[in-house]
Order: C-alpha cells, then structure tokens, then sequence
C-alpha cells in the first residue's frame, strides 16, 4: 500500500488533451430530461436580434441627433444671456432668461421622451422575441423528450433572473435555438 501512494505521488497527472481543454461543450446527452437556453445570448447571436439591435442603435443615434441639436441651441441661448446681461433692455434680457427656462424644461421633457421611446422600441422588439422564440424552445423540447428547459436571462421589472450554480454545458440549448 504505502509503495502504492509513493508511485502515485511521484508521477505527476497526466495533462488533459488540447481537444478537450478547447472543446467547450460535448454532445446532448440522450438521456437528459433537462435542459436550459440562455436567452440573452440567443437574442444576440439570432438574426432577429442583430437585427432588433440595429433597430435599437439607429433609433439611439437619430434621438441623440436631435437632442444635441437642441443642447446646442440651448447653449447658444445661455451664453447669449450671460454675455449680454447689462447690455441690453431688462425686458429683452427677462424675455431671454424665459426663453431659457423653457428651452431647458423642454431639453429636460425631450430627453424623457427619448429614453421612453427606447425602452418602448426595445420591450416590443422582445416581446415579439419571446413570442418567436418560445415555440422553438417548446419543439426542440418535444424532440428530445425533455421535461423542462430552463430559461436564462438578465433580471428585469418582470421577470427575476434564473441563474444556475453549475450545470453541464452539452445541456445549453441555446445554439441550436440560435440556428
């Protein structure tokens, strides 16, 4: 016994193979009944969900546009209300200072409005996601006779996150819902 342990100790383990280290899930196990999908990386790697992203930049981009036209006009009124302070009628420089006060409430309403419209844009294009993508999930659970498949995704007002502590990666289904 003790010849055993000293053998043991004194050769070292052999080093896992590339392929394995590499290969970063195995094949479905046949006999598995459970299953999960992390939504979040099937939205982004979908073809729905790249393009629901560009939707989501390109309205990001066209708001952002907008509000900076306004900053800037807002700017422009603002130092033209600090520089002409004095120079000018009380009146006109009241009338400026409004203006001012209004165009900052109307920034401030705007900038909302944006944010509001995203969040819309952005709660649509992942309902619909939802909607095509749970029949999906359900066919490939039906397939391989699976009881349940856990869905994965980032916590919201909704929804809590489900998160698993471990779990063998051949049971991501994920890119197979992907293609």
């Amino acid at each position: 016994l003790a010849g055993t342990a000293a053998a043991q100790s004194t050769t070292p383990p052999a080093p896992a193979s590339p392929s394995q280290e590499t290969t970063p899930s195995r094949l479905f196990p046949a006999d598995s009944k459970v299953a999960f999908v992390d939504l979040q990386r099937v939205f982004n790697q979908s073809a729905y969900g790249k393009k629901s992203l560009a939707q989501i930049a390109a309205l990001e981009t066209s708001l952002t546009a907008s509000l900076a036209e306004g900053s800037k006009n807002l700017q422009a009124l603002s130092e033209k209300v600090k520089t002409q302070q004095g120079i000018v009628a009380d009146a006109t420089w009241l009338t400026w200072n409004a203006d001012l006060l209004r165009m900052q409430r109307e920034a401030q309403f705007a900038q909302q409005e944006a944010q509001i419209q995203v969040e819309q844009l952005q709660q649509t294009l992942l309902g619909t996601f939802e909607k095509a993508v749970t029949p999906m999930i359900e066919a490939v659970r039906k397939e391989r006779g699976l009881w349940l498949v856990f869905a994965l995704q980032p916590a919201t007002a909704d929804a809590a996150p489900l998160s698993l502590v471990a779990a063998d990666p051949s049971l991501d289904l994920s890119a197979e819902i992907v293609r």
